[in-house]
């Protein structure tokens, strides 16, 4: 398989596998940080320890409620030629008109076609694409070049993945952070700036640059924008290669508005 289409993949579903990996750590971290909560409680008298659990119990189903009511109500937006909006999570942009792209249904299909190729023989990163996969509404893929390709253009991409304060992720900084860790722990061969604020469409939202070698003399540049939007962590990937796709790229930023 050529760098280049590696590349191509790796853009379509990193976001997707990275804070599955990340937070199921941290996740492992809180369950161990429970049981040692329960032992020490357990020592306490027996009022105290109900007590205690009725609260947890109330919270919990409290919680569990509300996440199951907000992924009850949200949508996946509408994509149309140059366009893309979503009422649920409030954004909406354009971009160019003769760029190919994929809404939801195509987005599932692409990286269910891609990921045994970015797992490989991985049986972690195979689970870590099943859970993460989820976990994730793929909600926009609009690309200058034919998606699934075997070359890289300009892209720009939206992806929402819903999180828990339980897995640490409260601010789009975390899941970037948590993306980088791991992208550093996997070797991928990625050059990286430090996580940054810009505001973008009126909404605050913290952002990582990357770039990597594509293997042929050309140097692709990502931007990673993250914030967190009703327990999602809602995420856009601009993709670009030079002056005049970044141009490109930079016209779909300032389309970018948030309500």
């Amino acid at each position: 398989m050529s760098i280049t289409k590696k590349t191509s993949l790796f853009t379509m579903l990193i976001m997707m596998m990275l804070v599955a990996a990340a937070c199921g750590d941290k996740a492992d971290n809180n369950a161990q940080t429970e049981d040692t909560t329960k032992t020490e409680t357990a020592a306490a008298t027996d009022t105290d320890t109900a007590k205690t659990e009725d609260t947890e119990s109330t919270e919990t189903s409290t919680d569990a409620a509300a996440e199951e009511d907000n992924s009850a109500n949200v949508e996946l937006g509408t994509t149309e030629k140059g366009s893309y909006t979503n009422d649920y999570f409030g954004v909406s942009l354009k971009f160019p008109e003769e760029w190919e792209f994929q809404d939801a249904a195509g987005m599932n299909e692409l990286t269910s076609a891609s990921s045994d190729a970015i797992a490989g023989d991985d049986d972690m990163k195979k689970k870590q694409l099943e859970l993460s996969q989820t976990k994730t509404l793929n909600l926009l893929m609009a690309s200058e070049l034919p998606l699934g390709g075997q070359e890289v253009g300009p892209s720009a991409m939206a992806i929402a993945e819903k999180v828990s304060l339980l897995q640490g992720i409260r601010t789009g900084k975390d899941y970037l952070e948590a993306t980088k860790k791991f992208m550093v722990d996997s070797q991928f061969p990625y050059e990286y700036k430090d996580i940054a604020t810009e505001t973008i469409g009126g909404k605050e939202m913290d952002v990582m640059q990357i770039t990597m070698d594509a293997g042929d003399g050309t140097t692709i540049t990502q931007d990673y924008y993250s914030t967190i939007i009703e327990g999602y962590a809602f995420n856009f990937i601009f993709t670009y290669l030079d002056d005049a796709s970044k141009a490109e790229i930079d016209n779909i930023k300032k389309s970018v508005q948030f309500k």
